[in-house]
């Protein structure tokens, strides 16, 4: 249910053009954040959740997202609602994401999203949390 509720989300927010912001589909369960920014440098900082599966759908931009088993990490920040922070050093998976690319990470799949890709560009992301 909540995957449809994302799914379906998405497609009205790019057929009608929804503003950035946070929006509730199903209240805390399921809500999506509509984001546009400037992707980051590579910083090595990975992240987890442990309440949400995260579906990140590329409106328009390009970025690259990596991601590894949680088994890979090692905690740099412990978790609290609704995130943990880790470092990693083997098997990362590059994601080169652009337009019209979604990738889904499941809780236990450590990612680092948002990073640059192509220099100068900004990114329109809608990030939809389904809860477990």
């Amino acid at each position: 249910k909540g995957f449809k509720l994302g799914f379906d989300f998405i497609d009205k927010a790019i057929r009608e053009d929804l503003p950035l912001g946070k929006y509730e589909l199903d209240g805390e369960n399921v809500f999506a954040n509509i984001q546009e920014y400037a992707p980051k440098e590579n910083n090595g900082i990975f992240e987890a959740h442990r309440e949400y599966i995260d579906i990140q759908y590329i409106v328009s931009g390009n970025e690259l997202m990596e991601c590894t088993e949680i088994s890979n990490g090692i905690t740099t920040k412990p978790y609290a609602p609704d995130c943990e922070l880790f470092s990693t050093e083997g098997n990362i998976v590059r994601l080169e994401c652009g337009a019209n690319t979604f990738a889904i990470f499941f809780p236990n799949d450590i990612h680092n999203p948002g990073k640059i890709l192509k220099e100068n560009e900004t990114v329109k992301k809608i990030v939809v949390k389904v809860k477990i």
